[in-house]
Parts: structure tokens; sequence; C-alpha cells
């Protein structure tokens, strides 16, 4: 059992410990809007329902408690360096929900920013991904792991470029 603080509640929440068990996401995208620290200010029905927590488990939440920890941890690292830069990322990500069990999305994190084009926090979008992709991305994330290599990359992950003002709201 993992145990995380919901900063706008102060209220303890839980999730399981990864489960032998995960399955690829295939319905409409997730939404969550994060502030500057990675807490989650807004979050869709559809990520409510997927996650297993409840809204106001997940509003206040850490984005870090959907993190499944048999990702590598080096490309969670990319991201936030990437997006911490003001750059929108890309990448394949297994989640993890209340009950411990693992979903593969495709996963775009933008910074949004305000009138005065400052940021002001992160909309990540998780899309149903590309199926016969996904079976090669997992076989690199385990040579990822296996590797221990703190610096290694992966094709299927980094920088997007959205356009000019692609992440204006």
């Amino acid at each position: 059992m993992v145990t995380f603080t919901n900063v706008k509640t102060g209220e303890k929440i839980s999730r399981r410990d990864a489960q032998d068990e995960e399955f690829i996401y295939e319905g409409k995208p997730l939404l969550v809007e994060t502030d500057m620290d990675g807490v989650i200010t807004y979050a869709n029905r559809r990520f409510v329902e997927v996650s297993g927590y409840d809204k106001d488990e997940v509003i206040g939440s850490p984005h870090c408690v959907h993190m499944h920890p048999n990702m590598p941890q080096v490309i969670f690292k990319e991201a936030c360096q990437k997006t911490s830069e003001g750059k929108t990322w890309s990448g394949y990500v297994c989640n993890i929900s209340k009950e411990g069990i693992g979903y593969w999305t495709e996963l775009t994190i933008q910074p949004k920013r305000n009138d005065a084009d400052e940021m002001v926090g992160f909309m990540a979008t998780r899309r149903a991904p590309d199926a016969d992709k996904l079976e090669k991305v997992i076989e690199e994330y385990d040579a990822i792991r296996a590797s221990g290599d703190a610096n290694a990359t992966s094709q299927y992950c980094g920088e997007v470029f959205m356009g000019r003002g692609a992440c204006q709201f």
C-alpha cells in the first residue's frame, strides 16, 4: 500500500501496490490539469473513472500518484525536464489505478500559460496507444530498466513541437 497526502484536503489517499495485471486504455481522452508543483487541479470524468479514485481524492493529489512504479524513471525525468522548459512532451506510459492495476496510454503534456505568457501549470492528455507500437515500447522500456542507465532515451518519447501559441488557454 502506498499513501499520499491530498494537499487540498489534507486527507491521506492510498493506492494498492502494483498488481500483475494491466490493460491498454481504449476509450476517449483522459484529461488532467496540474499546477506548477504537479498537484492536480482538474480531471475529467473519464480520468476519475479509470483511476478508481473519487473526484475529491484526485483533485489536490500529486500527479505522481498515477505513475506506475515499473515505468523507467528516466522517462518521467525526461518529461519533467522538457515540460519545465515550457516544451510539449509526448510518450507511452503505464499509469496505475487506485487498485494497483496498470493501464497503458499515449500521454501528451503541454504547458499552460496565462495572459502574460507565464507558465501556470500543465495539461496532460492520455489517449489510446497504438497497439502495434506498444509491444515494441514495452520491450524497449524493459531494456532501459534492465540497463539501469539514468540517461537512457526512448525512441517512443520526446519533445513535440505543437506550433506557436498551441498551449495558450
